[in-house]
């Protein structure tokens, strides 16, 4: 027996950010159209989701900000259908 597995269409990053620095991330991630979105704080963490066409870039781009916002990417997961 098999069991299908639901394809995986977005993923949320888990980012370690002080909640200070978050507009300025904010700032420098609207210049990038559809490539993710800030979704909301998870405890420490703030959980960005991006679509599965974009989410290297969304990484890449979070690295990057990383020259002007102090910041660490925790975690990769699918995600679980919620936009919360």
């Amino acid at each position: 027996m098999s069991v299908e597995r639901p394809e995986v269409l977005e993923y949320d990053i888990l980012v370690r950010i002080n909640k200070e620095d978050i507009h300025i991330l904010n700032y420098l991630l609207e210049a990038e159209d559809h490539v993710m979105n800030i979704r909301s704080l998870e405890g420490e963490y703030l959980r960005v989701i991006a679509p599965k066409d974009t989410v290297l870039d969304a990484i890449r781009l979070l690295e990057s900000a990383k020259t002007v916002v102090n910041l660490e990417l925790v975690e990769l997961r699918p995600n679980d259908g919620n936009a919360g």
